[in-house]
């Protein structure tokens, strides 16, 4: 066959160079019944093919590259003299002819062509963003082209004043403002929320960082309460429609809503133009005399400021008092728990631990304490001291960690009253009810003088372009998609903010575009949550558009999301995290906190002690995955876990595949089911989550996955997956033992390996053994093996049944002739043996071989591996049994003689 007018394809073998037959082929047609028939050069017979394993392409595209790129696995290509582009609608693939006479045949996602002249621009990073949007921006239907280049066009490259100019690698410093007189919190705050607004307003560019449940709308809010009493515009964007929505919502919700335009998509702006509202009564609103309210606002917020302190410090201690009783319960557990030394009770904590701290070190070391260190902390703790620390070391230890945690529950106790009486004495929820009050009356006194003036302006689409500041006047918050940000008004003017949420959701080219719309941007999001996606395809575009501009990682779009993009191109502006959370029960947001956010946050829900806060329901083992779906699991969820929550208010299941979404939802009858993605920015009172997988995956075990799946549950989450081992540092693993762990339900494995002895742990016990069991090789797993051996067999009775160490394979060979060359060669080495021999002592027959094989010598050694095949395949050939035992096995006297009634 031609290979430039035809391609065939075996998609049997996609993934292999193979798929690609066309050359082999010496004719090919299409028989009655559908199928192809094709007869090969290589043989006279002929074979018939389903059309959907055999793929046949004519006519092929050439593609005239001309200037265009060229880019095969990311690599840019010069030397191509034909490009032939075969096609049937679903599948693509290429044939590449170079200029020696070589060529060779593509998939599809193997090439990346540029639709313009890359290389004929400047290397510069708005060069770069422009290319980003011209090659991998979304073609509008109508005319073929990229709608976010046509968004690049409307921009003023003049314009070096907006944050878009520092971001493109402009040295001029980023502007700074002075701290206004008064902020306000008409939503409310706390203290990082408030340090957050404060950045805000002082700042040209801000960062907030804005994880699960911490209140980033609010914040959001309060800045936009703060630029409308400075008469300011500002432009609200975001990857995600219900995150704008939901700002509008709230605005509505204070009756500020007349205020807020939402446009971006055409569809919004013709619904926004249908239904243009008109001003609301405001009489009410105007405040007769100010001075009272602005000093009700300044009064009340250096109230509620003064109680932040204690705020965080009684959610921090109330954590650690809920981890201390965790910790002390288990601590009660143990068999050899000790109360009699109830004298130690109300001793500091403090020095309790710094006690038990320098007694477990010199205990370490082999020392005993002598009695001037008994006499030192006799003086400390009193003199009881002196002969309780003359005892057992184990006993001084416990009753040292039981008495700590006796003064440090009763320290925290009296801290907590401490501070809720200090919070009482304020009265903040007083304070920050006055707050926000006085803060919403000041707002509307302002809004009200601005638009209380008669007749509102009314606006066309084609209006707004041309009358953008008349526009802007009436409507100063605008919401747009990110996407459609630089459409929303005329290309001459700019807001004064845009803030951006989800910008973890943003890519570089959409964000960066976002900055040139205003002088000030806020940006929020959260780098643990879910970033943007970038499918293969674009990946590809991306990487070969980076290599071409030779622009530095901040830029890389693949790896970085705007936010990230942001946090190291923007070094000068203020980070501020969110700290405050308040959606999940403590228990449950805890697991995020140390897992993903190094404790960064403090939980302001309470533990009230509820039972079944936490749930893990493994299915038995066993591969029961197929795919994406997970039909066990789905039984697990409606006859086990649903049951059990049925007076829940809400209820949300969550899992990694819309398959396994789709077929929960079909057998519940109910659309409560969907993918982390769909959940992001939901909340449930009670989440299941499915994790489908027979082990973790990258995907499923996804950081950031987990954290937005488990940060969606308030006051239950349910673990469903499967029952199979897992790496123990997967964060499924990890989520699974700090559920039993909030549960009690650790229990220690009552299997023990005869192996155990040759771990380092067990060194008292090794040299014990040793001195008590004579030595028959000089490695201790084989010592150990062969003294259970004969233990087995004692204790099954097994007649004439003797154990040989170390013995000859040559001498188990009885017919030469039944050994290929090379396992000849290996038997008659003086240095090949077997470990052990079980042998009949009274026929002299062999029974059986034993190999004990130390898992880094056997399993990460490539030589010994093939060692071992060779070994195995010998005892194939001469009939007789050999049992490999791995020294990461769990062995003992039960396992071994299992094994031994098996051969026997």
């Amino acid at each position: 066959m031609n290979p430039y007018q035809y391609m065939i394809i075996d998609l049997e073998r996609r993934g292999d160079k193979q798929m690609f037959v066309t050359e082999r082929v010496s004719s090919i047609y299409q028989n009655k019944n559908g199928l192809w028939t094709v007869q090969f050069s290589s043989s006279p017979r002929v074979f018939n093919y389903n059309p959907s394993r055999l793929l046949y392409l004519t006519h092929p595209d050439t593609i005239n590259l001309g200037e265009k790129g060229l880019y095969i696995n990311n690599k840019h290509i010069n030397n191509v003299t034909e490009l032939l582009r075969f096609t049937d609608g679903r599948y693509i693939f290429y044939r590449v002819t170079y200029d020696n006479g070589y060529y060779e045949n593509l998939e599809g996602n193997e090439v990346y062509i540029t639709r313009t002249p890359i290389d004929k621009n400047g290397g510069s990073i708005w060069d770069y963003l422009r290319k980003l949007a011209d090659e991998t921006g979304l073609i509008a239907e109508k005319d073929d082209e990229s709608i976010l280049s046509k968004q690049y066009e409307l921009v003023d490259v003049k314009r070096d004043n907006v944050p878009l100019a520092q971001y493109l690698g402009d040295k001029t410093k980023l502007a700074t403002y002075p701290m206004p007189k008064q902020v306000y919190y008409p939503f409310g705050c706390n203290a990082s929320q408030k340090a957050a607004v404060e950045a805000a307003l002082t700042h040209q560019v801000s960062i907030i960082q804005g994880p699960p449940g911490t209140g980033k709308t609010q914040t959001i809010l309060n800045i936009i309460a703060n630029l409308l009493m400075k008469g300011k515009t500002i432009l609200v964007v975001s990857n995600n429609n219900s995150a704008v929505e939901n700002v509008a919502e709230k605005l509505k919700g204070e009756g500020l809503g007349f205020l807020v335009a939402q446009l971006g998509s055409v569809q919004n702006k013709e619904t926004f133009i249908a239904n243009q509202p008109e001003y609301p009564t405001m009489t009410d609103w105007k405040l007769e005399e100010q001075t009272t309210t602005k000093n009700l606002a300044k009064d009340s917020l250096q109230a509620v400021s003064q109680g932040f302190d204690g705020q965080l410090r009684q959610a921090k201690l109330k954590a650690e008092y809920d981890a201390l009783l965790k910790e002390s319960k288990y601590n009660e557990m143990r068999e050899d728990n000790h109360t009699e030394d109830e004298w130690l009770n109300g001793k500091p904590s403090t020095k309790l631990m710094k006690l038990l701290n320098r007694y477990q070190m010199m205990v370490e070391n082999g020392h005993k304490p002598g009695l001037w260190f008994r006499l030192q902390w006799a003086f400390s703790l009193g003199t009881k001291i002196l002969t309780f620390l003359n005892r057992k070391a184990i006993d001084v230890i416990h009753s040292l960690e039981s008495a700590y945690y006796f003064s440090r529950k009763t320290e925290l106790e009296q801290e907590l009253e401490s501070i809720a009486s200090a919070l009482q004495s304020i009265d903040i929820q007083k304070s920050m009810k006055e707050l926000r009050s006085s803060s919403l009356q000041l707002l509307k006194d302002k809004i009200a003088k601005r638009y209380n003036t008669g007749q509102r302006k009314k606006f066309t689409i084609k209006d707004i372009k041309p009358r953008t500041e008349e526009f802007m006047k009436e409507y100063p918050v605008v919401l747009s998609t990110t996407y459609s940000a630089k459409s929303c008004i005329s290309k001459d003017l700019v807001f004064d903010y845009v803030i951006m949420d989800e910008a973890s959701q943003v890519d570089i080219k959409t964000g960066a575009l976002a900055l040139s719309c205003a002088m000030n941007a806020v940006i929020v999001g959260d780098d643990k949550q879910l970033p943007n996606v970038v499918s293969r395809e674009e990946e590809l575009a991306l990487k070969a558009i980076q290599t071409t501009y030779q622009v530095d990682d901040r830029y890389n779009a693949v790896t970085h999301s705007f936010l990230q993009s942001c946090v190291e191109i923007f070094r000068d502006a203020p980070v501020t995290l969110l700290r405050e959370h308040y959606r999940c029960h403590p228990k449950i947001i805890e697991f995020c906190n140390q897992r993903f956010y190094n404790g960064e946050l403090v939980a302001m829900t309470t533990d009230e002690g509820e039972k079944d806060v936490l749930q893990v329901m493994r299915t038995v083992p066993g591969n029961h995955a197929r795919g994406h779906f997970n039909q066990r699991e789905i039984d697990v969820i409606t006859q086990e876990v649903l049951p059990e929550c049925a007076e829940s208010e809400s209820i949300g299941i969550i899992t990694p595949y819309r398959a396994q979404a789709e077929a929960i939802n079909k057998t519940i009858g109910k659309d409560i089911a969907s993918t982390v993605h769909k959940y992001q920015g939901r909340e449930c009172d009670t989440i299941i989550m499915s994790m489908v997988d027979n082990s973790p995956t990258e995907f499923s075990d996804d950081a950031n996955l987990l954290n937005v799946a488990i940060s969606r549950a308030k006051t239950k989450l349910c673990l469903v997956t499967n029952g199979n081992e897992m790496p123990e540092d997967s964060n499924l693993s990890q989520l699974i033992s700090y559920i039993q762990y909030n549960n009690f339900e650790v229990k220690s494995s009552k299997l023990h390996s005869v192996f155990d002895l040759l771990y380092q742990q067990y060194t008292a016990e090794r040299l014990a053994y040793e001195t008590a069991h004579p030595a028959v090789s000089e490695h201790l797993s084989e010592n150990l093996i062969y003294n259970i051996l004969l233990k087995a067999i004692a204790e099954l009775g097994l007649p004439h049944t003797g154990v040989l160490c170390h013995y000859p394979l040559s001498r188990l060979i009885a017919d030469w002739n039944q050994l290929e060359d090379k396992e000849k060669a290996f038997a008659e080495s003086p240095f090949s043996h077997v470990d052990f021999l079980l042998y009949n002592s009274l026929t002299k027959q062999p029974i059986c071989a034993i190999e004990v094989d130390g898992w880094h010598f056997h399993k990460e050694n490539g030589a010994q591996q093939s060692r071992d095949a060779l070994k195995d395949q010998i005892f194939t050939n001469i009939g007789l049994r050999l049992l490999r035992i791995s020294t990461t096995d769990t062995v003992n006297q039960e396992t071994i003689k299992k094994s031994l009634l098996a051969i026997l």
